[in-house]
């Protein structure tokens, strides 16, 4: 994994690691960067961001959260649908 700060220019692709607002512009946490995006932050005067590249081995942070979660449930507890890197764990009965 690639964890840095780097030049709005160079970010398409990358995911956000932190949300970002700039110029009526809001983008949250875990969004991969499009090319319109990267223009749209551009525009709104954003030069950097700080954001993740996925190396070939890694696991993206919900599909990781999604396994750990049907792992550590059990009797009468559901995994909800991961987002930002957790899933929440409900409980089926009082």
């Amino acid at each position: 994994m690639i964890f840095a700060e780097m030049d709005v220019a160079s970010a398409e692709g990358a995911l956000l690691a932190h949300s970002v607002k700039a110029g009526g512009i809001s983008f949250r946490k875990g969004r991969r960067l499009s090319a319109a995006d990267v223009a749209a932050l551009s525009a709104a005067g954003q030069t950097t961001v700080t954001a993740v590249r996925l190396e070939p081995a890694d696991v993206p942070e919900d599909e990781a959260a999604q396994a750990i979660a049907g792992m550590v449930g059990g009797a009468h507890l559901s995994p909800a649908a991961p987002f930002t890197g957790r899933a929440n764990l409900l409980a089926d009965t009082p």
